[in-house]
């Protein structure tokens, strides 16, 4: 038997909640300013590296107004510093949410968190080496004669999306886990709400990315249909086995 309350669980001001909250935001801003500070010194060859990456072929980076290369240096600090620093982010919210869970709820959440990093980097990796260089590949492929003149923030500010993407569809099963596992939710929850999830990350796949062709879209969505789908198998499995310890403990 559990205690009836988490054992740091107290009554809280709406007060105390926001002001941790901002404690807790201001530090993880520091990191994120300070990192960026680091990152936008080098951001100019990065910038350069990530380019042919991408493409696989020398194409020019086009600017179409003053301030663009240093919006795009911008962007690309903060993108590359949010993947390094990732990982102390969730930790900081992991640290909110910690006063509201139990003790063997706090060893399984700090269990998972690990895989939710290596399932983030898993998911822009696959954006970054497979998906992207594929996507604007087609994009560019040259028409009737026409060369391409890619803006540098717009085309960065598309990749980081798909990256944004598919980093947090790669976090879906273990979200799904913890939420299962400390009793928010359960697969029959799960598959009710999956039409519903599907036509949502569908809708805003179509706002964020801007692909007129469909295809980033229906990449995305797939993505999402495959991780959802595993986090309710994953949910059934966990079910089942808590089901069985019940049993067995009730014989004995």
């Amino acid at each position: 038997m559990h205690p009836a309350h988490p054992p740091e669980d107290r009554e809280m001001e709406l007060r105390e909640h926001l002001a941790e909250l901002k404690s807790r935001t201001t530090r993880v801003l520091i990191v994120i300013v300070a990192g960026m500070a680091i990152v936008f010194q080098f951001s100019s060859e990065l910038i350069k590296r990530f380019w042919m990456d991408v493409f696989r072929e020398e194409l020019d980076m086009v600017v179409y107004t003053p301030t663009e290369w240093i919006m795009a240096r911008l962007a690309f600090s903060f993108v590359l510093t949010f993947f390094v620093a990732y990982p102390y982010i969730v930790y900081e919210l992991y640290l909110f949410a910690k006063p509201g869970l139990y003790e063997h709820e706090r060893k399984f959440v700090k269990t998972f968190l690990p895989f939710s990093y290596l399932l983030f980097l898993l998911g822009t990796a696959l954006a970054y080496f497979v998906v992207i260089p594929k996507l604007y590949g087609l994009a560019t492929s040259s028409y009737l004669g026409a060369e391409p003149f890619l803006s540098v923030k717009k085309t960065l500010y598309g990749a980081f999306k798909i990256f944004l993407a598919f980093g947090l569809a790669f976090q879906i099963p273990v979200l799904a886990v913890i939420a299962v596992r400390i009793g928010l939710i359960d697969s029959k929850w799960l598959k009710e709400k999956r039409l519903i999830i599907y036509i949502a990350v569908f809708i805003l796949a179509t706002n964020v990315t801007l692909d007129i062709t469909g295809l980033s879209q229906i990449v995305i969505l797939g993505l999402v249909v495959v991780m959802y789908e595993l986090s309710i198998a994953i949910a059934g499995l966990m079910e089942g086995k808590r089901e069985n310890g019940m049993r067995t403990r009730r014989a004995v």
